[in-house]
């Protein structure tokens, strides 16, 4: 580089012998090689300002993903504990009881000693296609499909300490499917209710 320089500084010489003109043409020529350098790391802090905006939209991205998903999960639960407290309503009085079968007609249920819904070779996503009750009244509330429930009627006992000539205690198990925005958010609720 030194031998470029003497050299260049040479035949500055020779083409201004002012040496105040030299300088300036010394300096001018200093700033031209370094114009290069600015250019790269320009390119390179523009690189950098676009990966970090690039990560902060993909950040912002998630961000409203997971907002959406938890507010189609609290919508399906919404609902979901909304349907349950319609379905206890319905067996209190002055309701009348619904008929319940082994069959589960109309999604009620008697549950006996050898029946059991938790049975391994029920496929849960026909069965709640198939035998429970849409609540249809609950559809304008922002989920995909109105939520499904079903009521098992347990074994009656008398509670303890068990008096002769009390009244037995009936109990119902009821279970509630609901869905969110999307059919994706599902939440499913059970409660038992014990009858007098």
């Amino acid at each position: 580089m030194k031998v470029i320089h003497s050299g260049f500084l040479s035949h500055l010489q020779e083409i201004v012998p002012d040496t105040k003109s030299r300088r300036r043409l010394l300096l001018l020529s200093k700033r031209e090689l370094q114009s290069g350098v600015v250019l790269v790391i320009s390119l390179i802090i523009l690189l950098l300002l676009t990966l970090i905006g690039l990560s902060a939209m993909q950040t912002t991205v998630l961000e409203e993903r997971m907002a959406g998903n938890l507010r189609d999960k609290s919508l399906a639960f919404q609902t979901a504990e909304s349907a349950l407290r319609m379905a206890e309503s319905s067996l209190k009085p002055p309701m009348l009881l619904p008929t319940f079968t082994n069959m589960g007609t109309g999604g009620f249920y008697t549950i006996t000693p050898t029946t059991s819904l938790a049975d391994t070779s029920i496929s849960w996503d026909s069965f709640w296609t198939i035998n429970p009750v849409a609540l249809s009244l609950m559809t304008n509330l922002g989920n995909n499909a109105p939520p499904l429930y079903f009521i098992q009627k347990l074994n009656a006992f008398c509670p303890v300490p068990c008096v002769p000539g009390s009244t037995m205690q009936q109990p119902y198990k009821i279970t509630v499917r609901a869905v969110g925005g999307t059919t994706n958010a599902v939440v499913i609720l059970q409660s038992i209710i014990y009858l007098y």
